[in-house]
């Protein structure tokens, strides 16, 4: 391969990413700005509730994420689930969950995790079509969620006399979002607070963890039997138009009136 080749993939590849940073802006630019703060839930795992888990009836319903018509054949489903400290595993060969699998979910110890493993000959046009294996790890949700004993109202007042009123676009500008993370735990109280994504300023930075840091109590997220347990959360601030926002691993489906004060 001569030089004169070289050179020329090397411009073509620059003209290419220029074009692409070109064109990213440009989706940005049409994207409206929105300086506010949330908090939201934060879970890496899947979840579901217990109402949800009542009337669930397939692999789909336990993860909405999982894709039924990746599949042609079910060769085994395995749910495994962990029930008094010890390791029990259900089969079936259906994505329809069997008695014994809704069963021993319902009775897996309180914030342990369940693994479902499926083995299974995938639905393409492959003339070899060969055995795949995926899985999935999900939690059960407390009946209760953790939430600030003072209430939305109070909960807002704090942050926006505390931190939010003295933040402004310099910190944090259009398409960007500061975020702290946090963890109510069982007794109610912030703990493992951390700086998950910077501003452009230290200062205000350390304004927002210690916002975080020295929040009154909440009332911790528990289990219909009482047994409470610590849940994750982060308080983010600034434009949540981000991209940053889809790294965060926020749930989809934490509570409106935790979500959004500007």
């Amino acid at each position: 391969m001569n030089i004169l080749h070289i050179l020329s993939k090397s411009i073509l590849s620059l003209c290419i990413t220029a074009t692409t940073c070109v064109s990213s802006l440009s989706a940005q630019d049409s994207i409206p700005s929105d300086f506010s703060y949330q908090i939201n839930r934060v879970q890496k795992y899947i979840s579901i509730s217990p109402s949800k888990l009542d009337t669930a009836k397939t692999l789909s319903d336990l993860n909405h994420f999982y894709k039924v018509d990746w599949v042609k054949e079910y060769k085994s489903v395995n749910v495994t689930v962990i029930t008094k400290g010890k390791k029990n595993t259900l089969n079936s060969t259906s994505d329809l969950l069997t008695i014994n699998q809704k069963t021993a979910i319902k009775s897996a110890d309180l914030g342990s995790e369940i693994k479902v493993q499926i083995r299974y000959l995938p639905d393409n046009n492959l003339s070899q079509n060969e055995i795949s294996e995926m899985d999935f790890t999900f939690k059960i949700d407390p009946e209760v969620e953790a939430t600030f004993i003072g209430g939305d109202t109070k909960l807002d007042q704090y942050i926006n006399e505390t931190a939010f009123q003295k933040i402004t676009t310099k910190d944090v500008p259009q398409y960007q979002v500061a975020a702290i993370k946090f963890t109510i735990d069982e007794e109610g109280q912030v703990v493992d607070a951390s700086i998950a994504q910077p501003s452009q300023n230290q200062a205000a930075d350390q304004l927002l963890l210690t916002t975080i840091c020295e929040m009154p109590q909440w009332q911790s997220a528990q289990y219909s039997d009482g047994t409470k347990t610590k849940q994750d959360f982060v308080f983010t601030v600034g434009d949540h138009y981000s991209c940053t926002m889809n790294i965060l691993d926020i749930r989809s489906d934490t509570p409106a009136s935790l979500q959004e004060y500007k």
